[in-house]
């Protein structure tokens, strides 16, 4: 028996869906949180990672994306479920964006300054709170206030670095300072009673039901664990007990730019949130997997250039490390400016010359449109004309053919639907127009895709 958490165990209760790095923070942090939060029995270890499984939807997100389509904005943001009252139009609006600008100014408008019931409540008064402060970390806090709150609880700069509760190792970190606090949490798991933990964590019963489930599991899972005092195995932070407030430190007393990296997690955590916040503010790093490569490398560039950011560029992730709190000191900055990618008047406005410079495959993308829109566009015509005509005809025919029978003749019906049911020439010419048009409609939002990267400046 031992008090040593299994990559195993926590797939066992959070499901196939969870996350490599996110399981690995876990694994890696587990000692420590063992010895601050006293996690020291089955029960305490149970009703804790029950709360982190459904507060990260079985170690899935740590932060809100806020790439939701229209229905979604609605069900969650629309009148009658939420404060900001988003209005369809709103909502289609917003959906309409390119997936990196959606989250701001969704978050801004239901969390921020465009809500100002919202903006007072989570003191979001920035122009861009809403956005820096939208739901995080494995015990999710929302709100600049939220972030006030927990950053008191732990001790983590939360409010100067948001992010911190974006990334594995520091949210894990949050999550198990904060569930020490006052010995509440433990107290409640000894008497294994989940309505309390839930609501000293959530403030309700939300998600009551699901906890439950994620609670019966981790029992299963957890079924060898020791309940025996565990040792403190953090040399920096010496007082292990299970209620001491911890000392105002950065996650584990290392910098976020070097937090320890396992062999199963893919790409470097903090080169990872670089990406991603470059990505929204225009500067596409290429695929966004924490590991470094000349994609980044450009983008960091650029972004650096264009702020003024006299660092040298790295050329590997080492080097990076050695300028990454100066680059998220002015991400920090760029995003409460909401500041983007500049880009020219030309460029803004879809020059055809830049256009067809930067994005060359718009040039045979626009051929096939104007080619398949004309081809439906004639095939429909054709399939209605031979439809139409042929019908006309073949009625005719048959009525002149037949008018001294109208009156007697028991097979009119069938004879009319035999004619009905042939096959003309004109559902072949449907059939067609609608293959011209599918092909018309991926032309286009192909042209439209590679048009926006070039406005916005995220296609150099």
């Amino acid at each position: 028996m031992s008090q040593i958490i299994t990559a195993a165990q926590l797939k066992a209760i959070a499901g196939s869906g969870a996350r490599a790095d996110l399981v690995a923070a876990i694994v890696r942090g587990w000692p420590n949180a063992v010895a601050k939060a006293g996690l020291t029995t089955r029960l305490r270890a149970a009703h804790f990672l029950a709360q982190i499984m459904i507060e990260t939807g079985g170690l899935q997100i740590l932060e809100e994306s806020g790439a939701y389509r229209a229905p979604r904005i609605l069900a969650i943001f629309g009148a009658g479920h939420h404060s900001a009252g988003v209005t369809e139009a709103e909502a289609r609006r917003i959906a309409a964006l390119p997936v990196a600008q959606r989250g701001p100014v969704l978050f801004n408008r239901v969390y921020g300054v465009g809500n100002p019931r919202k903006m007072r409540e989570f003191d979001n008064t920035g122009p861009n709170d809403g956005w820096l402060y939208r739901g995080g970390g494995m015990m999710q806090a929302t709100g600049k206030s939220n972030y006030a709150a927990m950053e008191k609880k732990t001790g983590l700069p939360l409010v100067a670095h948001p992010e911190l509760l974006h990334q594995p190792d520091s949210a894990f970190t949050a999550a198990y300072l904060e569930w020490a606090q006052g010995g509440r949490c433990n107290a409640a798991a000894d008497r294994d009673d989940v309505e309390t933990v839930r609501h000293i964590i959530n403030g309700g019963k939300n998600g009551l039901a699901e906890c439950r489930a994620f609670l019966a599991k981790a029992k299963r899972a957890l079924a060898d664990y020791a309940p025996t005092p565990a040792v403190a195995l953090d040399p920096v932070a010496p007082d292990a007990t299970a209620l001491a407030p911890p000392a105002p430190i950065v996650p584990d007393a290392a910098p976020p730019n070097v937090q320890p990296l396992d062999p199963g997690v893919v790409g470097d955590p903090v080169l990872y949130a670089v990406q991603t916040r470059l990505k929204a503010r225009r500067y596409s790093p290429g695929v966004i997997d924490g590991r470094w490569g000349s994609g980044i490398s450009g983008a960091l560039s650029g972004f650096m250039n264009d702020r003024g950011l006299v660092l040298p560029l790295p050329s590997s992730i080492d080097e990076f490390h050695g300028i990454a709190d100066q680059v998220r000191a002015e991400l920090d900055k760029a995003e409460a400016e909401g500041w983007f990618r500049p880009v020219s008047e030309a460029r803004a406005k879809a020059d055809p010359h830049i256009l067809t410079q930067l994005a060359p495959e718009i040039t045979p993308a626009r051929r096939n449109f104007l080619v398949a829109l004309w081809g439906s566009t004639t095939a429909g015509a054709g399939a209605v004309y031979q439809t139409v005509s042929g019908y006309v005809s073949d009625a005719w025919d048959f009525f002149t053919e037949h008018r001294d029978v109208v009156d007697d003749h028991p097979g009119l019906v069938s004879a009319a639907w035999d004619h009905v049911a042939t096959l003309p020439a004109g559902v072949w010419f449907a059939l067609g127009a609608g293959g011209l048009a599918f092909i018309t409609y991926n032309s286009w939002r192909a042209i439209r895709t590679s048009t926006l990267a070039v406005q916005t400046g995220e296609r150099q």
